[in-house]
């Protein structure tokens, strides 16, 4: 067997084994009974939940709701046929509108993996060279290994680093084809940000590069009507593509993909193999998805904007001025609070959930080795006090725990030990 795929096993055992001590340990794959917006009920315990990605608390606004319900009253709880066959018009009311809110032109996906799987191997040509950040969503190194098998030499480039992106882009010049750069615009686990300026400036020197971003996490908070993260910082570029997410800030289900011609988004929707033949939106995503976007084109998006940055700023400074151990400080929805071991973050994670609170505790794969913590997000169905409070907790903890050497957990139990 050869050394990089023992290492594989490795690491897939590691993976296993923290999994399975998630699970047993109650704070992993929990399953709730109740929800009511910034709650969740296990076992019939009630937890604030910090662990959503509903940014701008849209999942129980009522015009979504009536959204989804009248779509399945309509058209029934599934429309069980290929898009390419028929599909339910809705499909184009939806696109519009995010064409609309985005500026470009748009193709909706069942799930914004899925998007990346119908896109990529269309857009890029057997044997091209694929750069992927280092830290770029897991869907997007699954992406990447389809196009490795198309015989595109696929390169890890190093976290956030212009520099060293443009020095792999002249690398990759060589070969005469075109070079693809994946990455995120914000990062799912700790919350930074891309320097997508930087990005673009090397996109505008090398006439070879094209840019796939995954802004998964900043579609529907920021940006003007809720662009994202990505085009409120530049403009959509004539060699970039963005693909993004409705099933988390915009609190409907899917994906998307923004192109900046008709050609090219034509070509995929027509050729891109997960929209062609695996299964479509159900109508309650698309009637809630089309309830959104309204909210999101209205003038009542700027004020939601505003609420959801006074939370993050709010968030910036309680974690500063307690000094918690926060990986990024980037002004976004996402934290990250290290606590290096699995251990200590199931000892954190206990803590927290004893006093009523759940977030979402990160270890390998989701993080580097060694990074191991608690991600916690902001969303307007938390208060200022709840924050305040969720603070407060966690500077009761952390410094202990992190203080404590005596903290061990068994790590080999379950059937990934072998």
């Amino acid at each position: 067997m050869s050394s990089t795929r023992q290492r594989h096993e490795r690491l897939l055992r590691r993976f296993e084994r923290s999994a399975i001590l998630g699970a047993r340990e109650g704070i992993l794959r929990l399953r709730a009974e109740a929800v009511d917006g910034p709650t969740l009920t296990v076992e019939g315990r009630t937890y604030r939940n910090f662990g959503l990605a509903a940014y701008l608390g849209l999942n129980r606004d009522s015009r979504l709701v009536e959204g989804a319900v009248g779509a399945v009253r309509r058209f029934g709880a599934t429309y069980s046929s290929s898009v390419a066959f028929s599909a339910l018009n809705l499909y184009d009311e939806l696109e519009a509108r995010l064409s609309a809110m985005t500026g470009g032109h748009v193709v909706v996906a069942a799930t914004t993996t899925l998007a990346h799987f119908a896109a990529l191997p269309i857009l890029v040509a057997p044997g091209s060279p694929v750069l992927v950040d280092s830290q770029a969503h897991a869907s997007l190194h699954l992406a990447s290994q389809i196009l490795a098998g198309a015989g595109s030499p696929v390169t890890l480039v190093p976290h956030n680093d212009v520099a060293a992106l443009e020095a792999a882009v002249i690398d990759a010049e060589a070969g005469g084809e075109e070079i693809w750069f994946l990455t995120d615009g914000i990062f799912s686990m700790f919350g930074e940000v891309a320097p997508v300026e930087g990005i673009v400036d090397v996109l505008e020197r090398h006439p070879a590069l094209r840019v796939y971003f995954d802004d998964a996490h900043g579609f529907g908070w920021t940006g003007a009507h809720g662009r994202g993260y990505v085009l409120d910082r530049v403009p959509l570029h004539e060699r970039m593509v963005v693909a993004a997410s409705l099933s988390k800030s915009f609190a409907a289900g899917g994906g998307l993909l923004i192109f900046p011609d008709e050609d090219q988004a034509r070509h995929v929707r027509m050729l891109g193999g997960t929209v062609t033949f695996s299964g479509p939106l159900h109508p309650a995503e698309l009637g809630a998805a089309v309830a959104s976007a309204d909210i999101h084109l209205s003038a009542e998006h700027e004020e939601l904007r505003r609420r959801i940055e006074d939370r993050i700023e709010l968030t910036a400074r309680l974690l500063a001025e307690r000094d918690l151990p926060v990986v990024s400080d980037d002004r976004t929805p996402i934290w990250f609070v290290k606590m290096g071991s699995t251990a200590r973050t199931v000892a954190l994670s206990h803590a927290l959930m004893d006093e009523g609170f759940y977030a979402n505790p990160t270890d390998y794969a989701a993080v580097p080795l060694g990074s191991a913590g608690i991600r916690f997000a902001n969303s307007l169905f938390h208060d200022d006090d709840s924050i305040v409070k969720f603070a407060d907790a966690l500077a009761r903890h952390v410094p202990d725990i992190l203080g404590d050497t005596e903290v061990v957990i068994d790590l080999t139990d379950g059937p990934g030990d072998r």
